[in-house]
């Protein structure tokens, strides 16, 4: 296990609670890092950006983000506060299973949902006051995203359904490389979950060897048909309660 202990993240914790906490969420993907590259240290950034990774004399600059699938409201979801109240119902009422559901959305509105915060975070790292030999976006892959099935360990189709569910994870591959390559400021974009990541790296260089989107998938997904983009999600958080089952 390599020892993310040496990281100034770890050893010289920011005063701030939040910072914190996306140090904290960090580890995994840093655990996964180590094996395409070693880092010297890794430092809280300005913010921005988030983090500053420091690799062989470079800095990278890094920004980290949760994922929304849809296009929410200024300020983060339109049903945040319910949610926080429904957080608050359950600990002073705990069950066995809680559910919140956060709505229903298309592939088609995740999509354009994705392409707004990657293009915000662009124009925000172009104003970066310092200068970096790197930046990179990291974006974390929250539980219920459509775009989940892009960092599943495995991918498990119902029973008869294989071929079209090929297709669905290739149109939706397609469609976040397609994105991705529009002109930005970062090297990489990288979509994480825990230690699965897949990168999207800027004009096709993958220096760091990164593992990316298969071609022949991506070929798939350019002639999949577009009712997958009509194709409905839900996205829900859980909180269980393993003591009261």
């Amino acid at each position: 296990m390599p020892d993310l202990s040496r990281f100034s993240i770890y050893h010289d914790p920011s005063a701030n609670q939040k910072r914190d906490e996306e140090a904290t969420n960090l580890m995994p993907f840093l655990l996964r890092l180590e094996e395409f590259v070693k880092l010297d240290d890794v430092e809280f950034g300005a913010e921005p950006p988030d983090f500053v990774f420091h690799h062989q004399n470079k800095i990278i600059g890094v920004e980290l983000t949760d994922m929304v699938p849809k296009q929410f409201s200024k300020g983060g979801y339109r049903r945040r506060e319910a949610f926080k109240a429904w957080k608050a119902e359950c600990k002073q009422k705990p069950q066995p299973h809680h559910e919140f559901k956060w709505g229903e959305f298309t592939l088609r509105e995740s999509l354009a949902a994705f392409a707004n915060q990657v293009e915000g975070k662009a124009r925000k790292a172009d104003k970066w006051k310092v200068s970096f030999e790197q930046k990179w976006l990291l974006m974390h892959v929250a539980n219920g995203s459509p775009f989940s099935v892009l960092v599943a360990s495995s991918r498990k189709d119902s029973l008869g359904r294989e071929e079209e569910m090929a297709d669905y994870f290739a149109k939706v591959t397609h469609t976040v490389f397609s994105i991705c390559s529009r002109p930005h400021p970062f090297n990489y974009v990288i979509l994480f979950s825990g230690q699965v990541l897949i990168a999207f790296p800027a004009n096709d260089a993958n220096p760091l060897n990164f593992p990316v989107a298969d071609s022949d998938i991506l070929s798939r997904g350019a002639n999949a048909p577009d009712r997958f983009l009509d194709w409905t999600s839900t996205l829900r958080s859980f909180l269980d309660h393993p003591l009261l089952k």
